[in-house]
């Protein structure tokens, strides 16, 4: 293996060699429900400044496209124009996963290259793993327990709301991330049964923001939470790189649960469509 010299040189079998293409940032998406790497179209991107998105070709996608380099892994390498730090944003234009965003904190280039004056930072630490939950469009394997909904507050969709469904002893059975039209899909991997039968009654709450905050019209994310990351330890400790945040299990900033939860009786097995909303009381 390679060992890492000073000013970003590496030491080969042939010779010293200067690494001209440093990793700023790898990206691992993987899914919420089966915790697989993430296939299809999904884009990753670092969000345009906003004082420079008036001159960005593409308004409902603000954003630099990181590299693809695998499927669901993307890499963002050190550059001229990488600022230190941005909000990184992850979005599946065939809606089978929700969108999210963070805020995101690079290691700088020196420390990165850094030989006798410092550690060395290894990719470990410039990683991030982001888990998605599906969206209307989501692929779910025949025989699954499904929750298809909308939540709304005052007959207007919520947006960006969350949904928690609890079983019968309180243990969640499973969650979901709506999207700007409130619509969610909840896969219930925990009914709370044992043994298993033919309904299980589960609560459904939702937490969202209390207010909506402006909307661009052009850009449907443009209100979408972002949550923070803290930069990886060195060497990273578990929890950096797979914690209740990254997850999407934890509360963004500022969201609050509904007062009032509302029951169903979901059948196992099969696809329950909700005709009335979940709603969002806070």
């Amino acid at each position: 293996m390679a060992a890492m010299m000073a000013d970003g040189v590496i030491d080969t079998v042939i010779g010293p060699a200067r690494v001209l293409h440093q990793l700023a940032l790898g990206v691992q998406c993987l899914d919420a429900i089966t915790g697989n790497p993430v296939a299809g179209r999904i884009r990753v991107g670092s969000e345009v400044a906003a004082a420079h998105r008036r001159n960005h070709s593409q308004t409902a996608w603000p954003c630099s496209d990181l590299e693809g380099s695998a499927m669901g892994r993307f890499r963002l390498r050190y550059g001229p124009l990488i600022p230190p730090s941005f909000v990184l944003r992850f979005d599946d234009p065939d809606r089978r996963y929700a969108p999210r965003r963070f805020s995101v904190l690079l290691w700088p280039l020196v420390a990165v290259t850094a030989g006798a004056a410092g550690p060395y930072i290894p990719a470990a630490s410039r990683l991030l793993r982001v888990w998605l939950w599906p969206g209307s469009a989501y692929a779910f394997p025949r025989g699954s327990t499904v929750i298809r909904g909308r939540v709304a507050h005052n007959a207007l969709p919520t947006r960006w709301a969350r949904v928690a469904a609890t079983g019968p002893t309180g243990v969640i059975a499973g969650r979901a991330h709506a999207d700007e039209r409130g619509e969610f899909l909840l896969v219930v991997s925990n009914p709370d049964q044992n043994p298993l039968q033919d309904s299980v009654d589960l609560d459904l709450v939702a937490t969202a923001l209390p207010s909506t905050g402006t909307v661009d019209d052009r850009d449907r994310c443009s209100d979408l939470v972002i949550e923070d990351v803290p930069r990886s330890s060195v060497p990273p400790l578990s929890q950096d790189l797979d914690n209740a945040v990254l997850r999407g299990v934890s509360p963004p900033p500022g969201f609050v649960p509904s007062l009032q939860p509302v029951q169903h009786k979901i059948p196992i097995g099969t696809e329950l469509v909700l005709h009335d909303d979940v709603p969002f009381n806070p």
